[in-house]
């Protein structure tokens, strides 16, 4: 695997840093994100399992594998948070009802990595970094720029949250409005968003992260990912962290798009 020199953006413990994205159809889901965003793939060596990066501008921004045929699974992107000893984080989920999916394993000498289910039912993903600390590049066109996790069990997912990754979480929740609130890591900044699924949508939406890649316009940007294929689930619309839409990918794998607020 290539070794990457550019400057990393520095991610705290528990930090989103990390996405990648399970499909079927591989080939087909690197035509429609290069499409989309630009991006270029670098196939890992054998000591990776050749896992297979995202570039953009040569700066890795998400990964890429093909789903098992004899697991069902949904195709889907996870997110990554950033933890300093992977074995310590998967007791820790265990321990607050949690559930991993395997064990951790080695992606060559990138990361170490697993993924698990939080007690609200969401997927997402732990990384001990190596030699990849996570995403190149942040809030550029075509790169990671916000995180958000929806839940029908929010309290019990704040707190699982909260005593495995030490985040503070503060209520942002508005007048009549679904419970919403966003979690700090140690430095202070906003890592991501917690939001309460309501008992009025509809009962197939399961909890879910929900990753959002930055653009300059959405609605260009929206209208390309409908003429490649993809679905418009919500949206345009005008979010706390900027102007969003909800799309999704050609195997029904849920992402979105964002005009980062600058404010």
């Amino acid at each position: 695997m290539t070794d990457f020199e550019f400057p990393t953006p520095v991610y705290p413990y528990g930090a989103p840093c990390w996405l990648d994205l399970l499909v079927a159809d591989v080939p087909r889901a690197q035509r429609y994100y290069s499409e989309l965003f630009g991006w270029r793939w670098l196939t890992g060596d054998p000591a990776s399992g050749g896992y297979t990066l995202a570039l953009l501008d040569g700066h890795p921004v998400a990964g890429i594998s093909r789903k098992p045929t004899t697991v069902p699974v949904t195709s889907q992107w996870t997110t990554y948070l950033r933890v300093g000893d992977i074995d310590v984080a998967a007791a820790a989920i265990v321990a607050n009802g949690g559930r991993p999916l395997g064990r951790p394993v080695a992606i060559g000498e990138l990361a170490r990595t697993f993924v698990a289910q939080d007690p609200g039912g969401a997927f997402f993903g732990v990384w001990e970094p190596v030699d990849l600390p996570g995403s190149g590049v942040l809030d550029k066109p075509g790169s990671l720029t916000w995180n958000e996790l929806l839940t029908r069990d929010y309290d019990r997912v704040l707190d699982f949250y909260e005593n495995i990754f030490a985040h503070g979480f503060i209520d942002e929740t508005e007048p009549g409005g679904p419970r919403w609130s966003t979690a700090h890591t140690g430095d202070g900044n906003p890592a991501f968003g917690l939001a309460e699924i309501e008992h009025d949508w509809p009962a197939e939406i399961p909890a879910h992260w929900l990753a959002s890649f930055a653009t300059h316009q959405v609605v260009p940007t929206l209208a390309r990912a409908l003429d490649l294929g993809g679905t418009l689930l919500q949206g345009p619309f005008d979010g706390p962290y900027g102007l969003g839409a909800v799309i999704a990918g050609p195997e029904g794998e849920v992402f979105s798009i964002l005009v980062p607020d600058e404010d």
